[in-house]
């Protein structure tokens, strides 16, 4: 039997006033907090800064700052300073930071945003193994094998995993009213294909409206790879996967798979018919058309129970999801959600001490994603409710670490995150799984190969180009920027562990 993906702990969790006042994102010199007295445990107090990505600045983040900082003063003495942004500008913004060598503490990372392993490669997150052994012992027993292997690179762990759905398991969601007006069985899709024939009619109905999203987070490939029978080892769109299956353990480049191939076909049918806007590569907004009525169905990569409370919460919709294709757990299904410490961090044993207490203590926990009890939601059981125009509702739990940890929301099972963690124990595990590529050998060839998928990637995955005419292009372009020295030192590093995993 495979061992549970999670391990059992105990917290006692203390009790603590909730204090601060402010609202507004940008912090000014007057309304952050002074003091650098000790702690009653005798640290001196620090500020830990922290970039995270989702639906930009709150206006009472500030309050909740202080609010983290009062729970945290006698303990850990750390104040905390998000640096917010929204998922459009977050890895310009935190890229930035990296580049200009400026002195952060943490950042969310994965293979699909603010890339997990080109920061490794440029040597901008600390390595986290002797922090963890001294600092982070409960957090390190928490978090499976499986979860810091994929997180371990050339031997040293650089992130901390985030628990939550691990699982890739493809699904599409539709809104309930849509289902009904049409009287479409969405159980009997089995394949994002299968969707056209109500696509047409909607399209036939309602000219102006587009029928499914296809921008930012929601792009349709990154959410269907998994069901197209593929992981990708170098990173998001980076040339260098391997086919589900696949015993020979052979890497090969996805956008030459006939099957990759023929979804670019079908995005640039979808796109010529309307099916979604036609200038979805410049949207960042996945949500904005669903909430006003322009939009009305989506694809995941990860289908988890309570995936239509949190679609409704963010879109005000109720959806009806259908799982297609089976569900895989890989490497990348692990990197999607992780935590690093920045080369930069001038506390780096507070931040490892801060990463072990939130993923933890469930009170902190829910103080970061939900705010402060009574002010921004109230707690009803395990629930939380939030309040009404709530000044901080970040409804990204995931984001910040362990979201077994959190109160549910409205809508949700109480054994949601048990059935979660079913579903991570039952996926169909990937022969790759907790292999993870070290690409400093070939940084070059990875510079050059990023720069060729930036310029093309998007406009073939959202149907703007034809790909009998570009496709071509792009891979010609992709092997003269060195996509076969990429592929070639993957499959290399990829035989050397599988020898090692024997």
């Amino acid at each position: 039997m495979r061992k549970k993906m999670r391990k059992g702990f105990a917290v006692t969790l203390a009790m603590v006033t909730l204090a601060g006042s402010l609202t507004g994102c940008g912090k000014s010199e007057e309304q952050k907090s002074q003091s650098t007295g000790d702690s009653s445990s005798g640290l001196e107090e620090v500020t830990l800064t922290w970039y995270i990505p989702g639906n930009g600045p709150q206006t009472d983040t500030a309050k909740v700052e202080d609010a983290i900082y009062e729970y945290l003063k006698d303990d850990l003495n750390v104040r905390i300073d998000f640096v917010e942004c929204d998922w459009g500008s977050y890895d310009d913004k935190v890229q930035m930071a990296i580049a200009s060598q400026e002195a952060f503490d943490l950042c969310y990372t994965a293979h699909w945003s603010n890339n997990f392993y080109n920061n490794v490669s440029k040597n901008a997150f600390l390595e986290l193994n002797d922090l963890l052994d001294e600092y982070g012992k409960d957090l390190k027993e928490l978090i499976p094998d499986e979860g810091w292997k994929a997180a371990t690179v050339n031997g040293n762990i650089y992130a901390v995993p985030n628990m939550q759905i691990w699982a890739y398991q493809g699904a599409i969601g539709v809104e309930n009213s849509v289902l009904e007006k049409y009287n479409f069985d969405l159980t009997q899709v089995k394949e994002l294909k299968d969707m056209e024939p109500l696509f047409e009619q909607i399209k036939a109905d309602n000219p102006d409206m587009y029928p499914i999203v296809n921008c930012g987070p929601a792009e349709l490939l990154n959410n269907y790879q998994n069901t197209l029978g593929y992981e990708e080892l170098a990173g998001s769109k980076i040339p260098g996967a391997l086919e589900y299956g696949d015993d020979s353990m052979t890497v090969v480049n996805q956008f030459e798979l006939p099957q990759v191939q023929e979804f670019f076909k079908m995005m640039y049918e979808w796109n010529q018919k309307g099916y979604f806007r036609s200038d979805s590569a410049t949207v960042t907004d996945e949500n904005m058309d669903i909430q006003i009525g322009k939009s009305v169905s989506k694809l995941t990569s990860t289908y988890k129970p309570g995936v239509e409370t949190d679609t409704k919460a963010k879109t005000g919709k109720d959806f009806t999801f259908q799982q297609i294709g089976e569900s895989h757990l890989s490497t990348s299904s692990i990197t999607a959600a992780l935590t690093a410490v920045s080369r930069t961090s001038k506390n780096p044993e507070r931040a490892m001490m801060f990463l072990n207490k939130l993923n933890t203590d469930k009170e902190l926990y829910n103080l970061v994603c939900f705010g402060i009890e009574g002010e921004h939601y109230t707690k009803d059981g395990n629930y939380a409710i939030p309040v009404e125009n709530s000044a901080y509702n970040p409804n990204q739990d995931w984001v910040y670490g362990d979201q077994f940890n959190a109160l549910y929301r409205e809508g949700q099972g109480e054994d949601d995150w048990a059935r979660t963690e079913e579903i991570n124990n039952s996926a169909e595990p990937s022969l790759a799984l907790g292999f993870s590529f070290d690409s400093t050998p070939v940084q070059t060839q990875l510079a050059s190969v990023s720069a060729v998928v930036d310029e093309y990637y998007s406009s073939l995955a959202t149907g703007m180009v034809n790909p009998d005419e570009v496709l071509p292009e792009f891979l010609e372009k992709l092997e003269q920027a060195g996509s076969k020295d990429l592929i070639a030192e993957c499959q290399k590093q990829l035989d050397e562990w599988v020898k090692e995993n024997k």
